[in-house]
């Protein structure tokens, strides 16, 4: 089964960013190229239900997306991702996702992807190690008061390029993970105030990390 999780596209742009300075400044969830798919059958489908709002509005718009939703307006929102032709093992997967193991390295990604994007042009070494201090230090924690709040999967035909010809049949799993963002942001605070550099930094780089701590939240 192959395993994807929302991030990797994500912390893939984070590493080109930050290996290349004339690379544009990126926010932590850019709007997403989705494939063209149809669905074919979901998890409602038995019942003549819908699909919720959430699965649709995260597949075209993201983590922010769904944070834009009126349900999830005081939450921060991470999605783990899941596909594979064998229901019955995403369903394990599912039913097997572990919050409290899984949700730090989501976070982690997330804040690397925001630190690349915030720190686009700088060449400064030296930050950039402070940076991934942070990062490995935030995959490190332990993360409280998030819960899983659903799960819902499609099974969908994918087509290529052209929009016609077949590509896959595959389901897609996903499983919803909301926090209060008051509480996520006092763990990260926490986090981001106790790290430190491998040495003293300059007055022009404590400016600069200062100024990346300040916008952190901005597009987070």
């Amino acid at each position: 089964m192959k395993k994807t999780i929302l991030f990797v596209s994500l912390v893939a742009a984070a590493v080109v960013v930050m290996s290349c300075g004339s690379a544009p400044d990126k926010k932590a969830d850019a709007k997403k190229i989705v494939p063209k798919f149809e669905v074919i059958e979901h998890k409602a489908s038995a019942i003549a239900g819908d699909i919720p709002e959430w699965v649709n509005t995260y597949i075209y718009d993201g983590n922010s997306g769904v944070e834009a939703l009126a349900k999830y307006k005081d939450k921060f929102v991470f999605v783990g991702e899941d596909s594979g032709t064998n229901l019955n093992a995403l369903r394990m997967w599912a039913q097997g996702f572990n919050v409290a193991q899984d949700l730090a390295r989501l976070v982690s990604q997330r804040v690397q992807a925001k630190f690349a994007g915030a720190m686009a042009g700088s060449p400064d070494a030296e930050v950039g190690r402070y940076f991934e201090n942070i990062v490995k230090n935030v995959a490190d924690a332990t993360i409280t008061g998030a819960r899983k709040d659903t799960d819902f999967w499609l099974y969908k035909r994918y087509f290529k390029d052209d929009g016609k010809t077949e590509d896959k049949v595959i389901y897609d799993y996903y499983v919803l993970v909301t926090i209060d963002k008051e509480m996520l942001k006092k763990q990260l605070d926490a986090v981001i105030s106790g790290a430190k550099a491998a040495k003293p930094m300059t007055k022009e780089q404590t400016t600069a990390v200062d100024r990346v701590k300040e916008a952190f939240y901005e597009g987070f």
